[in-house]
């Protein structure tokens, strides 16, 4: 195998710059050695920070265009400066069941410091701005917009956090409880906590007008799907201005505070924003005033505020008029860049036309030479897994069982022509963490620790006995497939790991049509099952497994990869599922299933990592999950 065809096109964008770079470093510039970002103490909610001190006035905005081109972009030098990793073990799993029923309340925020605190606390530089992919989907909305989380979180929050470690940390609501069974969940709002632009307090009235909207037919995922089935109806026991809400289900839900997390974007809305401007929903329909407002001035209760946004340019974002209950961002100022070519990324970020970017891990070396840092998220945030098309359940009017990847020798044989380690080694310096299932971890409920001694028997690289598997299953010859690749958020490496995946079954006789794909595109052929003699790589989140579960397998998914009557069976029973040990032989159940008809390709957990300026960024602790974000705990250099 040779790997110098797929990284051909980067290596040209790079030749005009690489004899520049090479005299900067033999005239001695050295790669610095970085200092991955280290867990906090602790993850409870009684560790919540308090609120710092507000900056000082900001100095005259930057411009809001696009930033200009580059001529030239730094070349990576020599692969063995690359920085050491680390990942943090601390994972928090207070979602998960009984442990999820009550809250420990957090304390109420410091006061904001004084005026003349304030002064002394300016940032080397006011707006913070953040060279990123293409998002997945070009809107504001969390609604509409749903397929790319970090764009929208800086100005919206949960009842429920996802913080560093965990999910399930108190933020909109202080305190909740479930009852006996799951079926009623009651959260408790914090008070006083005040929507952008004089919209007003947050009070029940939201949390229901919220519901409403994670049920719109023009939801981008299945969330709606999911709460449709779920929810029964929203109770507000003091009244719409009251700050209790009780949400009433149709089935038990261990895992209620997962699903109202920010890591799911149920993120609170306000009601009378929505009702003043035309907004109308009938039944799950939203009309066109609601959608355009939501698309064109969202309204949250977030550290940052909407300001604007330029359509497959940028989103900004600025600091609301008042004091935020709970985080006071250094940077008062935010402006997320969409920027589709990794070169143009790294020239943005050593030529400071942005503090951070998610250079590819292949290209880091040329800002460490620059006095760039990199930054490690503080969980293994990136599920990176394969998919193999045509698994539907048999009844499924695309379903032909003659297909060859619905023939667990087929799959075996395909997983065992990957090497594993050379993809660890090539595209993440050997950080990531090798995955022994698709939705398993052993940071999380239904773990088997015997994959461990098993895995390299069952899944090891070897190409001869994969053509021996390819025969016995009847394609001595190979067959033609069509491999789907599209952008990831926090992956800027996947063409390039797809393609090598490509290559890795061609060696074994398999025909590929390698062919990238814009996400919309492979997500429409997957929700109308089209997607026969298809296979495609994917990264999802360092989560809890019953949702990869619902995405990944359940039949009533909108768009399962893989589906079986014995999956959803078994999803089923989990749930309604109510003990953490009747929830914890399911998911077993299912993995050790998955493992062995091999209904999927279990490659790694990744690491996020992306590039600061520690010129302008003292520190930023954020778990990489969906990609760079937590705006508001950056720390400024001041």
């Amino acid at each position: 195998m040779t790997l110098s065809g797929i990284f051909a096109p980067r290596w040209l964008i790079y030749s005009l710059v690489t004899v520049g770079l090479l005299a900067l470093v033999a005239c001695g510039a050295s790669a610095p050695e970085p200092a991955p970002a280290q867990p906090a103490s602790g993850s409870s909610a009684a560790a919540q920070p308090a609120a710092p001190a507000q900056p000082a006035a900001p100095a005259a905005p930057a411009a809001e265009a696009q930033p200009s081109q580059p001529s030239q972009s730094a070349q990576p030098a020599a692969a063995e400066a690359q920085p050491a990793a680390t990942v943090s073990a601390v994972v928090g799993q207070g979602a998960i069941g009984a442990q999820a029923k009550e809250a420990t309340p957090t304390p109420v925020p410091a006061p904001a410091a004084s005026t003349e605190s304030m002064a002394m606390a300016e940032p080397a530089v006011v707006r913070l701005q953040i060279a990123r992919g293409p998002t997945t989907r070009d809107l504001a909305d969390p609604v509409a917009g749903r397929g790319d989380l970090p764009i929208v979180l800086p100005m919206f929050e949960g009842l429920v956090q996802f913080d560093q470690y965990t999910d399930s940390v108190p933020m909109l609501s202080p305190e909740w409880s479930a009852n006996d069974d799951f079926t009623v969940w009651t959260f408790r709002l914090r008070e006083g906590v005040q929507f952008h632009k004089d919209w007003g307090e947050m009070t029940a009235k939201d949390i229901e007008h919220t519901m409403w909207q994670e049920r719109r037919n023009d939801h981008f995922d299945g969330r709606a799907a999911t709460w449709r089935d779920l929810l029964k109806e929203v109770v507000m026991p003091d009244g719409p201005e009251g700050h209790v809400v009780e949400l009433h289900l149709n089935k038990p839900e261990p895992i209620m505070t997962t699903y109202m997390s920010t890591n799911y974007t149920t993120v609170i809305r306000s009601k009378d924003h929505w009702d003043t401007n035309g907004g109308v929903m009938d039944g799950f329909d939203a009309n066109d005033e609601g959608i355009r407002l939501m698309a064109n001035d969202p309204i949250g209760t977030g550290p940052f505020q909407f300001a604007k946004h330029a359509e497959a340019q940028y989103l900004r974002y600025e600091a609301p008029a008042f004091t935020h209950w709970r985080k006071t961002p250094d940077f008062p100022e935010l402006q997320i860049f969409f920027v589709s070519e990794p070169s143009t990324q790294l020239a943005m970020l050593v030529t400071e036309e942005v503090q951070a970017a998610e250079i590819p891990r292949d290209l880091q070396v040329g800002a460490l030479a620059r006095g760039m840092e990199v930054v490690l998220g503080t969980t293994p945030a990136i599920r990176l897994v394969g998919f193999f098309g045509g698994n539907y359940l048999p009844d499924e009017p695309n379903y032909d069982p003659s297909e060859p990847m619905t023939l667990p020798l087929v799959r075996e044989a395909m997983n065992r022509a990957i090497d594993r380690q050379e993809i660890n080694d090539v595209f993440f310096n050997g950080r990531a963490e090798l995955m022994m299932q698709t939705h398993s971890h052993a940071k999380f409920p239904g773990w088997q620790p015997s994959w461990l001694d098993t895995f390299e028997a069952d899944y090891g690289y070897d190409p001869e006995m994969a053509r021996e598997l390819l025969a016995e299953a009847g394609f001595p010859d190979g067959f033609e497939i069509t491999q789907l690749s599209y952008p990831r958020p926090g992956l800027p490496e996947m063409l390039d790991i797809g393609e090598l995946v490509a290559d890795y079954w061609r060696e074994i006789g398999i025909d590929v049509n390698f062919k990238p794909v814009e996400t919309a595109v492979y997500s429409s052929q997957l929700r109308a099952k089209e997607v026969n003699n298809v296979a495609w790589l994917h990264t999802g989140s360092f989560t809890e497994p019953t949702r990869a579960i619902f995405v990944y397998h359940y039949s009533g998914a909108v768009s399962p990869r893989f589906e079986s009557p014995f999956f959803t069976e078994k999803y089923e029973a989990l749930e309604v599922a109510a003990t953490a040990e009747d929830r914890d032989n399911l998911i077993r159940e299912m993995g050790e299933n998955c493992y062995e008809i091999y209904c999927s390709i279990p490659l790694h957990w990744v690491p996020f990592e992306f590039m600061i300026n520690p010129k302008f960024i003292e520190e930023w602790l954020t778990p990489g999950v969906f990609g760079v974000r937590d705006f508001e705990y950056v720390k400024a250099v001041k």
